[in-house]
């Protein structure tokens, strides 16, 4: 192991840093350089920055583009603008982001600089995202993303472009542009571009997001797990982040946090080559991001809040736009996942591919306070899983709706967790209503299916012979994990194993 240095002044303003409150960690994936023509800063700003202040976001973790091609004026890796006029690229965004990189530059700024101003000048925490493995360039309608240097360095590459047109995207071999970090190019350049960050601009924080995508040796293509000594490369990697933290962090006399964005268990994190034991024990980071927001009702959060915790450090998983899936995708069910990440004991949400499209937003203005949450109509969720097992970021921690029913009589358990206290609530006078609606498919008008809550039988009182409500006590709802139990009473003609679960919703509505 490299001796890591801090003084013992940077030591404790960095404890006091990375206890700060982040209520709301708001990360911008950066596309506000390419949707539309930008004339001047101020419409750069206004799209995604300036809607986000005056929220419950406490801190923005900017990102500028992907792995080594990037929208701030790096002098160390890509500048997008310049790759587009090199490969003249005519996709609307790529067009789009060109001329507004150069707008904003005409300015004497760049996006990053921008962004760090304004949320300073607004008391708010600001941290530089790498997606350290990003890989939209693997498909063939982001060809433009794809970096001179993927293309002057296929060997660190774990595939070929044409994987893309033989493989579905829930394989792991269609995303061809996936490096290897076996390479040590691969190693040098993302350091050389994350000490880059770390000296020329006046960031809080950077984060390696290590879960876009969190694949990162040649096990994983096939769904094996990384050897010890891949695990041990990525050991090596994080230490040489973090010493170029503390090396920046000295030179400019106030700490520099490292942040690290991971799969959603130890045991998922070990799989992609993350021994996420060893590097909270050697204090590799001090912001610990989980998840990305695939499995946002039922994701086991706990794991990772208990061990962050047991080591100091901060735990913020993940609510995405990309896994709150129609229909379960209101506010109703936003404030559910939030409250879900509440009652795990994790420190704040960090919201991901979500925007304040407008001041107020309500994802922006209601998740971030558990107290007011409480109270608040919601609707809990078993999660959908609706690619194959072979997609790396998720990882099946119980079984996910659909389940097929045993129409033998055999039980079948869901475990749905809640993050309100009902039964608490009820006595409080403050519940409307808690009711528990269940989807079924292939259940036939012969075919009965009993439901129990935690052990105790539920009646239902409305049945359209697809959604069954099913009347309550609240008082039989846990705060926290609660097991749904099924079992095919009787049966008519159906087909065995044809009876489904298909979706299984808590709606809860607060007087």
């Amino acid at each position: 192991m490299t001796d890591l240095f801090e003084s013992h002044e940077l030591a404790a303003q960095r404890a006091k840093m990375k206890k700060r409150r982040r209520r709301l960690i708001y990360n911008n994936d950066g596309c506000d350089v390419f949707f539309t023509r930008l004339s001047c800063p101020d419409d750069f700003l206004s799209q995604r920055i300036v809607p986000a202040l005056d929220t419950q976001v406490d801190s923005v973790f900017y990102c500028t583009l992907v792995t080594m091609l990037h929208s701030h004026d790096t002098q160390v890796a890509e500048r997008f603008d310049d790759l587009i006029d090199a490969t003249h690229a005519a996709h609307e965004h790529a067009i789009n982001g060109r001329d507004n990189m150069r707008m904003l530059r005409a300015a004497g700024k760049d996006c990053l600089e921008l962004v760090v101003e304004r949320c300073h000048q607004a008391g708010l925490e600001v941290f530089w995202t790498h997606r350290i493995n990003d890989i939209h360039d693997s498909m063939p309608s982001c060809e433009h993303l794809i970096s001179q240097w993927k293309r002057d360095h296929p060997e660190c590459l774990m595939g070929k472009p044409e994987d893309a047109q033989t493989r579905k995207m829930s394989e792991p071999r269609y995303w061809w542009s996936t490096l290897d970090f076996e390479k040590p190019a691969v190693l040098d350049s993302l350091c050389r571009i994350t000490e880059e960050i770390c000296q020329r601009y006046d960031v809080d924080g950077i984060e390696m997001d290590y879960f876009r995508m969190p694949m990162f040796f040649r096990p994983n293509l096939t769904n094996e797990g990384a050897s010890a000594d891949q695990i041990e490369i990525l050991t090596a990697f994080q230490r040489r982040i973090r010493q170029a933290a503390y090396e920046q962090g000295t030179r400019r006399g106030r700490p520099i946090l490292v942040a690290a964005r991971v799969p959603m268990t130890i045991e998922r994190c070990r799989h992609v080559g993350i021994d996420i034991e060893k590097w909270l024990d050697e204090d590799l980071f001090d912001i610990l991001n989980t998840e990305g927001g695939y499995v946002p009702f039922t994701m086991p959060t706990r794991e990772l809040v208990k061990l962050g915790h047991a080591h100091g450090v901060p735990v913020y998983p993940t609510i995405s736009d990309s896994g709150m899936v129609p229909p379960h995708n209101t506010d109703a069910h936003w404030r559910a996942a939030a409250a879900n990440i509440w009652h795990s004991g994790a420190d704040g949400v960090y919201l991901f591919n979500t925007f304040p499209s407008t001041p107020g937003h309500p994802h922006f203005t209601q998740l971030g306070d558990p107290k007011k949450l409480a109270r608040m109509s919601k609707v809990f969720v078993i999660d959908d899983v609706t690619v194959t097992e072979g997609d790396i970021r998720r990882g099946s921690v119980q079984p996910y709706r659909p389940i097929k029913l045993d129409t033998a009589g055999n039980a079948c358990e869901l475990v749905l967790p809640v993050g309100d206290d009902i039964a608490d609530a009820a006595k409080a006078g403050s519940i409307e209503n808690a009711s528990l609606h269940i989807r079924f498919t292939g259940r036939g008008s012969e075919d009965a299916v009993s439901v129990r809550l935690n052990g105790a039988l539920v009646e239902h009182v409305q049945d359209d012979g697809e959604w069954v409500v099913y009347r309550v006590d609240p008082s039989r709802y846990r705060h926290g994990d609660n097991t749904i139990e099924f079992r095919v009473t009787s049966c008519g003609d159906a087909v065995p194993e044809s009876i489904a679960v298909a979706s299984v919703e808590l709606r809860v509505d607060y007087s």
